[in-house]
């Protein structure tokens, strides 16, 4: 793996998407159509503005690696400055959804809340489009670039989404590659430290 001792890993998860708040009550439809606007949208001017001041108080990484969707790759710009910036679809988030099959609990409108916990539920039993098992299989993958990522740099900046995240950290931590918090911040865009062991 090389001596990364002492080098510094940011990671955080993407700003806030551009998105309208959800209605209180959601069919599978609704709710479907609702992470996909997730998933195409950037972020706002406003945004933008926050991460912008809030990035001032961090050092500028030496490289920065992001998912290939909107909020991360903006995120990404925001955080790295003029840094080269390296867009990888493999840091995309967990990709969820409602199946589209008739159940009397999936032909009813509930609160967005029920329909992540649904979500949640068929991650852990590895229900598709992408369960527990393959989404450990991507964090590994993740893991060895990251690793051969921060070789280059001093300073390296992960931006990606917060479920893939914290497996990501999770599995970095149980592998004894990284210290610092054992979960790593998911507001908005808020980067956490970690230095390589």
């Amino acid at each position: 793996m090389g001596n990364l001792a002492g080098k510094t890993l940011w990671v955080m998860r993407h700003g806030r998407p551009n998105v309208p708040p959800n209605p209180l009550l959601m069919t599978k439809t609704e709710f479907n159509h609702y992470l996909h606007q997730y998933d195409v949208a950037g972020l706002s001017p406003t945004e933008a503005r926050r991460l912008t001041a809030m990035y001032e108080e961090f050092p500028r990484p030496d490289l920065v690696i992001a998912s290939d969707l909107p909020r991360a790759k903006q995120t990404a710009e925001l955080f790295g400055g003029d840094a080269p910036l390296i867009v990888d679809s493999l840091f995309r988030e967990i990709p969820v959804k409602v199946p589209e099959s008739s159940t009397w609990f999936l032909d009813r409108r509930w609160p967005g809340e029920f329909w992540w916990s649904y979500l949640r539920s068929s991650w852990f039993f590895d229900i598709p489009p992408e369960g527990r098992k393959r989404s450990t299989e991507r964090s590994r993958k993740a893991v060895e670039k990251i690793v051969e990522w921060q070789q280059q740099a001093e300073q390296l900046a992960i931006v990606s989404h917060s479920g893939f995240l914290l497996v990501t950290i999770h599995l970095m931590i149980q592998m004894n590659l990284i210290q610092g918090r054992w979960l790593p911040h998911i507001a908005f865009g808020q980067p956490t430290r970690y230095q390589w062991r």
